[in-house]
C-alpha cells in the first residue's frame, strides 16, 4: 500500500526550485570572483633601455591586488625565445580575495650571461604579469631594441687630407666593432660619412672648417654605437689658411623700410631693434631651417663635375666677409657672409649649379624668396633673394636649369643672385666647387670608389 505524499504533487516543483537556488549560488560566487579579480600593472622604471648591450640593467615594477601568480622577462631573437627572469607563486584561484597585493619590484639584467645566444642586431623584450586570482588576467609589455655587443672603432686613411678653412675636404677611412653612426666631426659640427660600393665599413665623408670655427680646431673621424659609445681618431691633414675680408655696412634709411615693410610688418620699436631681430634672430632660424633640410638628400652624388655660377655675374661679396652692420655711425651687430653675390642684370636667369633635386622652393626669411637643391651626400645649393621661383619642390634638375629669376627678395638692398653652398647644413666657399681642376684632383678619386 502507498503512503499518501503530504506534499503531494509539489514534490518534484521543490526540487526544481532547490536546484534553482543552488545554480544562483554558484553563479553569485562566480561573478563575484569574477568581478572581484582585478587586472595587473606592470612598467619598466625610467623606461626601457634605448639598446641592448652585453650587461644592461632594467628594474620592473608590477602592481597587484591580490599578488601575482606569474611575473616574466624573456627575449625574443630570431623565432628563439629566451627566459632572462621569471618568478611563480602558489595559484590561488577560490581563496585569493584572502591573499595581499600591492606594488612589487625586480631589479634584473638583460646580456650575454643570461642569454648566451644573443647577437648583434635586434630584439624583443617581452614582461608578463599575470594576477594571482580567480580570472588570472595578464598585463602584457614588449619592445624591439637595437643589440649592440661591441665597441666602436674607427682607423683612417694613411694619405694626407688637404683642404682649405671654409673650403671642403674629403676623407676616406674605416669604421669597425659595433656602430651605428660615423663621420667627421669639426667643433660643433658633424658631417655623416656614407658607404664605399660593397664595403659598407670603408666609409667618405665631406667636411668643412668654416670662419666660424677657430681655425686651431682639429678635424677628427668618428664612429658612434646606439648605446652612446663612441670612437674617434685624429687623421693626417693639412689646413691652408684663407683671409676673410671684414666689411662695414652703413644701413640707409630706404633700405631699412624696405626690410622693414617685407620682414617685419607687424613690429614696433625702434630701427636698431628691429633690425637686430631680423639680422640676428630670423637669421638664426632661417640657418637652422637650411640645416634640417639636410636630411633630405641622397646617399650618392647627384652632381657631374664643375658647379656653374651666375653666368656673366660679377661678384659682388665673397664667402666668409665678415660684417659689421651700423645705423648712423652706431654698430649694431656683426655676421658672417656665408655665399657669394653675384649680380649681371636686373631679373636675370639663375641656373641650377649642378644636377640634383629641389627640397625647398619659398619663402625664407631674410633669403626672400629661395630655393635649395640637394646635390646627394649632404651636398645642397642654396639660391637666395630670387624675384621668381621657377621649380617646385621635389622636382629633378639638370645643371644649368634655369629655377628663377634674380631679385631683391629678403635681406637685400639691390637685385643680386646670393648663391650659397652647404655641406650637412654647414656652409662652405661654393666657388671652390666651380673650378673643374678641384673637383677632378679632389672629389672625384675618393668617390670613384662609391661606383
Amino acid at each position: 500500500m502507498i503512503e499518501p505524499s503530504y506534499l503531494g504533487a509539489s514534490r518534484r516543483p521543490l526540487g526544481m526550485a532547490l536546484l534553482v537556488i543552488v545554480g544562483l549560488a554558484l553563479a553569485g560566487a562566480f561573478g563575484a570572483l569574477w568581478i572581484f579579480s582585478s587586472a595587473p600593472e606592470v612598467q619598466v622604471k625610467g623606461d626601457f633601455p634605448r639598446v641592448l648591450t652585453r650587461s644592461t640593467p632594467m628594474e620592473l615594477e608590477w602592481r597587484t591586488d591580490h599578488g601575482a601568480r606569474l611575473v616574466s622577462l624573456r627575449l625574443e631573437q630570431d623565432g628563439v625565445s629566451s627566459p632572462v627572469f621569471e618568478n611563480r607563486e602558489e595559484t590561488a584561484r577560490w581563496m585569493f580575495w584572502r591573499k595581499p597585493g600591492g606594488r612589487a619590484r625586480a631589479a634584473l639584467t638583460i646580456g650575454t650571461k643570461q642569454v648566451p645566444s644573443l647577437r648583434p642586431g635586434k630584439a624583443t623584450v617581452v614582461i608578463e604579469v599575470q594576477s594571482n586570482d580567480f580570472r588570472g588576467q595578464i598585463a602584457r609589455l614588449s619592445k624591439e631594441l637595437p643589440v649592440v655587443l661591441e665597441s666602436p672603432k674607427v682607423t683612417p686613411d694613411t694619405e694626407p687630407v688637404f683642404f682649405r678653412r671654409g673650403g671642403t675636404g674629403i676623407v676616406t677611412f674605416t669604421a669597425g666593432g659595433g656602430w651605428s653612426e660615423a663621420g667627421v666631426r669639426v667643433g660643433p659640427y658633424h658631417f655623416p660619412s656614407y658607404p664605399l660600393k660593397g664595403r659598407p665599413e670603408r666609409r667618405v665623408s665631406l667636411f668643412a672648417c668654416p670662419p666660424t670655427v677657430d681655425a686651431r680646431t682639429e678635424p677628427v673621424i668618428y664612429a658612434r654605437n646606439q648605446a652612446g659609445e663612441e670612437a674617434e681618431s685624429a687623421f693626417p691633414h693639412r689646413m691652408t689658411g684663407a683671409k676673410f675680408r671684414d666689411r662695414v655696412m652703413d644701413l640707409g634709411e630706404g633700405f631699412l623700410l624696405k626690410i622693414f615693410d617685407e620682414l617685419d610688418g607687424a613690429g614696433t620699436g625702434p630701427a636698431a631693434e628691429r633690425f637686430l631681430r631680423i639680422n640676428a634672430a630670423m637669421r638664426r632660424e632661417n640657418d637652422a631651417a637650411l640645416a634640417r633640410l639636410a636630411v633630405r638628400t641622397e646617399n650618392k652624388p647627384l652632381w657631374k663635375g664643375a658647379f656653374q655660377l651666375l653666368p656673366r655675374g660679377k661678384a659682388e661679396a665673397l664667402y666668409g666677409d665678415h660684417r659689421t652692420y651700423k645705423i648712423g655711425g652706431k654698430t649694431l651687430n656683426a655676421e658672417w657672409h656665408l655665399g657669394v653675390d653675384m649680380a649681371s642684370v636686373k631679373n636675370a636667369p639663375v641656373p641650377a649649379a649642378n644636377d640634383g633635386k629641389v627640397v625647398f622652393a619659398g619663402k625664407m626669411g631674410i633669403y626672400g624668396n629661395a630655393v635649395v637643391v640637394d646635390h646627394g651626400l649632404s651636398v645642397q645649393s642654396v639660391y637666395a633673394h630670387l624675384s621668381s621661383i621657377a621649380v617646385s619642390e621635389s622636382a629633378a634638375l639638370t645643371r644649368g636649369q634655369t629655377i628663377g629669376k634674380s631679385g631683391m627678395t629678403g635681406l637685400a638692398g639691390g637685385d643680386h643672385l646670393h648663391l650659397g653652398l652647404m655641406i650637412a647644413g654647414v656652409f662652405v666657399d661654393p666657388v671652390e666647387w666651380s673650378f673643374a681642376n678641384w673637383v677632378d684632383k679632389t672629389l672625384t678619386p675618393a668617390l670613384a670608389a662609391m661606383n
